[in-house]
């Protein structure tokens, strides 16, 4: 089995639509966008940046990456504000690349910080982040992590 991980282009709004739809599920909401305004947040937002995992050509995983503007830093942070594994694919080591390219992407950018959090209810995810051995950073709105630029 092949992994790859690459920047999301149009071709792939299908899947990435789809696991979008699953991930408002898992916290139990209700995805309202279609797949146009999907390609238009994830493919020509310029303040995101969205990365899709294949396994053997399937998409199995997606990673958002939002640029924030950082005045008082030399650049600007950038957070992981989505990551999703399909069920059966995780604990694969999908995310831990996912991760990585999008820590690629912030030495690229010359970010300043990167960081991803979860929602306080999701353990798993916090969890996940935990086994990376990212760095925990306190909050009272779930778990923070930082990630090594």
């Amino acid at each position: 089995m092949t992994l790859t991980i690459s920047r999301a282009t149009p071709r792939d709004v299908p899947a990435l639509h789809d696991m979008l739809q699953k991930l408002c599920a898992h916290h139990g909401d209700t995805c309202q966008i279609g797949l146009a305004a999907t390609e238009q947040a994830l493919i020509h937002r310029p303040n995101l940046a969205a990365f899709i995992a294949h396994l053997d050509g399937n998409g199995v995983g997606y990673a958002v990456a939002e640029t924030l503007w950082q005045p008082m830093n030399s650049g600007d942070a950038i957070d992981i504000c989505h990551l999703y594994i399909r069920e059966r694919h995780r604990n694969r080591g999908i995310g831990t690349a996912l991760v990585n390219a999008v820590r690629d992407f912030a030495l690229e950018q010359r970010a300043c910080k990167l960081t991803i959090g979860t929602h306080p209810d999701n353990a798993g995810a916090a969890a996940a982040y935990r086994a990376m051995d990212l760095t925990e950073l306190t909050g009272p709105n779930g778990a923070r992590f930082s990630i090594p630029l």
